[in-house]
């Protein structure tokens, strides 16, 4: 279960191998990108700032702002970053590398999908009790 879109959010799950229910957050936020764990599904947020040049040269090569709420910052950056641009794979893979491995031996990801955090599934569902919360 995934969501479309740049908005991160936080919604109830429901694993369907164990029934556990669990909240999931998934995407990232306005100066933050979420990944999870390829192995176990573990979370981690990693700051724009801590990605440094390599942000902003990827900011460079967007054909637009990477947000609204940073529009006029992306703006500037694409007008007047002197080092050349870096293209969406690059910058994810930059990315990654950053993220690091985690304890349990699994790689964090940009595209990792969330897991039950009791059986360590990925097919969940959505928790028709659960709440969702957009965090961007």
């Amino acid at each position: 279960m995934t969501y479309d879109g740049a908005m991160g959010n936080s919604h109830g799950a429901i694993c369907n191998a164990c029934g556990h229910r669990f909240e999931v957050r998934e995407g990232g936020g306005f100066f933050f990108h979420m990944l999870h764990c390829d192995k176990c599904g573990k979370e981690k947020t990693i700051p724009f700032d801590q990605l440094g040049d390599v942000h902003l040269r990827y900011l460079k090569g967007l054909p637009g702002p990477y947000s609204i709420a940073t529009s006029t910052f992306d703006n500037y950056v694409r007008e007047n970053y002197p080092d050349p641009p870096i293209g969406e794979d690059d910058y994810h893979a930059f990315v990654v590398k950053t993220a690091g491995k985690h304890s349990c031996g699994g790689h964090f990801r940009m595209s990792a999908p969330a897991r039950c955090p009791k059986c360590g599934a990925v097919d969940l569902r959505e928790d028709p009790d659960g709440s969702m919360i957009m965090y961007d």
